[in-house]
């Protein structure tokens, strides 16, 4: 059994210490099948520490694999010998956490990636050329080039990126066309773009007619260049009346070989209808009309899903969109309902609640607005905690998603004020909503650390799911290391009971007598056994002395 856990975490070390423009974030989901009777608590079976070498804490931890029937866990630690060779520490303790051997090994990066299949080096320094999108001022189309330059880390085992844009170009198969720019997507490793834009009227014709003026927001196309700007696809989408966009988001690929980097798969786009001033005579009297748009990309694109349907709430600012097997949500918060066109409604601060939609077999399934009175009325805390403010339509960020296996629906995520100096983060809640998008129960648990690390990033959170239960895992923010920066964070998990909607007291881990361990931000946690017991590793702040920790649910 590998090590499946690829985290949920915010990048403090980018936030807090770099101040890069963009958080890194691991996101995950860890489905736990087959599980027995759980317990309302968690209790510790075992827990163990070891004191590895300088050179493996010099170092990052790589890869961590359990195997089952034998009941080892191996530990791979990797650091740069020279310009032509990696040197690899292969540490294995038994099934209760107790030291059997360490081997090194040290090869050359070529035979290291043969030999070790998850190491993913392609060099120190490698840079490729792909295309930009970018609309003018009175936004037409405008295409450019852009070099992407990777340099790796080893405190990481990674890549990250930096790009520049570069000259102006015109796309090969120019066919006369003047193109409104609404949307694009850029695959950094095809070197694929997808625009989608309107054909605009000409002069005449919108002189002439005073419907061709909004011609392009109604015959809308999406394309495809090559990374040589070639136009491989050109999709046209008609509508009879002007289209403003108000969702679009891509469908990753993953690649083996740089799981990092990930490619696009598919592109949805969401419009509603345009209306206001000047426009009585073109626009959908339905202000509500939406018309949901899925985009297959692989090979030559194609349209694979058009869906029209009726929000409950003219003004729905989609957030974040989970595909599920076969199924896709999309989740956002919605304003207090006026007789005005989506474009008309600007500045909304407050909302008046969420809706969640769900579309499988090519409709809607359900469609749901859940008002704040609702999520009032419907707030649960742990038995012992003080009562906390529930949703209030306010700033709030949203932190991850799960799709249990009966089919309800969880939003994790966590309020916030906003601050000169940045987000101030603040409670976390998790919603749950039924198979039907009705909201069951809205969880609110108060963060034990307040301090100034865990205030200025929003905290991990992910869901484990248990027989007819769902067990949340916080990661709380104690501090960052300053020698190897990374959060310094341990777990706490509380159960919630998805029949009662209800929720225990969180259990915290991470302390051995007087001293504190903390989980690695790249390997937090596995499970075992079936998925009835859960496993934490980490290690202390200095990095020396790792920690094991099994749990029962």
């Amino acid at each position: 059994m590998t090590w499946i856990a690829k985290i949920s975490y915010v990048c403090i070390l980018n936030h807090l210490i770099f101040n890069f423009m963009k958080r890194i974030m691991f996101l995950s989901f860890l489905l736990f099948m087959g599980i027995g009777t759980m317990l309302y608590s968690q209790t510790i079976e075992v827990q163990n520490t070891y004191e590895i070498t300088g050179k493996a804490k010099r170092g990052a931890l790589g890869h961590v694999e359990y195997d089952q029937a034998s009941g080892v866990y191996t530990l791979v630690y990797v650091t740069k010998s020279n310009e032509k060779k990696a040197k690899f520490q292969v540490y294995t303790f038994d099934r209760d956490f107790k030291f059997l051997n360490m081997v090194e090994d040290e090869i050359e990066f070529d035979k290291a990636k043969t030999k070790y299949t998850w190491f993913k080096y392609n060099g120190e320094l490698y840079s490729v050329t792909g295309n930009y999108v970018e609309p003018n001022l009175v936004g037409t189309l405008v295409l450019k080039k852009k070099k992407i330059t990777y340099k790796y880390d080893w405190l990481l085992l990674g890549y990250y990126k930096t790009v520049e844009i570069l000259e102006k170009v015109k796309p090969k198969t120019d066919d006369g066309r003047k193109l409104f720019y609404l949307k694009h997507a850029e695959d950094d490793r095809t070197g694929d773009i997808y625009v989608l834009c309107g054909v605009k009227a000409n002069m005449k014709d919108a002189k002439d007619d005073n419907a061709a003026a909004y011609r392009h927001q109604m015959d809308i196309h999406l394309l495809k260049f090559n990374a040589d700007l070639d136009i491989v696809g050109d999709i046209p989408v008609k509508f009879d009346f002007p289209q403003q966009v108000a969702f679009g988001t891509t469908i990753t690929k993953m690649y083996e070989d740089d799981p990092d980097n990930p490619g696009i798969s598919g592109i949805v786009f969401v419009t509603v209808p345009m209306g206001g001033p000047g426009m009585n005579k073109f626009a959908d009297p339905k202000m509500n009309n939406y018309t949901y748009l899925r985009f297959n990309t692989e090979g030559t694109p194609s349209l694979k899903e058009r869906i029209s349907f009726e929000s409950p709430a003219i003004y729905w600012r989609m957030d974040e969109m989970v595909v599920a097997d076969d199924a896709v949500y999309i989740f956002g918060v919605s304003a207090p309902g006026k007789e005005k066109y989506y474009n008309m409604i600007t500045n909304v601060t407050k909302f008046k609640g969420v809706q969640l939609m769900k579309i499988a077999g090519g409709k809607v399934e359900y469609l749901t607005e859940t008002t704040l009175e609702d999520f009032a009325a419907k707030v649960k805390f742990p038995p012992s905690q003080k009562k906390i403010e529930a949703y209030e339509g306010k700033r709030f960020h949203f932190a991850n998603y799960y799709v249990s296996d009966n089919g309800d629906f969880f939003v994790l995520g966590q309020k916030f004020d906003e601050a000169k100096e940045g987000n101030k983060y603040k409670d976390v809640l998790t919603f749950h909503f039924d198979n039907k998008g009705v909201l069951k129960s809205q969880y609110a648990v108060d963060l034990l650390e307040s301090n100034q690390y865990s205030k200025a990033a929003g905290c991990p959170q992910d869901l484990i799911e248990g027989n007819k239960s769902m067990y949340w895992l916080m990661m709380e923010i104690k501090g960052v290391t300053m020698w190897n920066p990374k959060p310094l964070t341990y777990p706490r998990i509380g159960k919630i009971d998805i029949n009662t909607g209800t929720i225990s007291d969180p259990a915290a881990f991470g302390k051995i007598e007087k001293a504190d361990y903390y989980l690695d931000p790249k390997f937090p946690f596995l499970q075992t056994d079936g998925g009835n017991k859960i496993v934490f590793f980490g290690s202390d702040k200095s990095g020396k002395t790792i920690w094991f920790c099994r749990v029962a649910l």
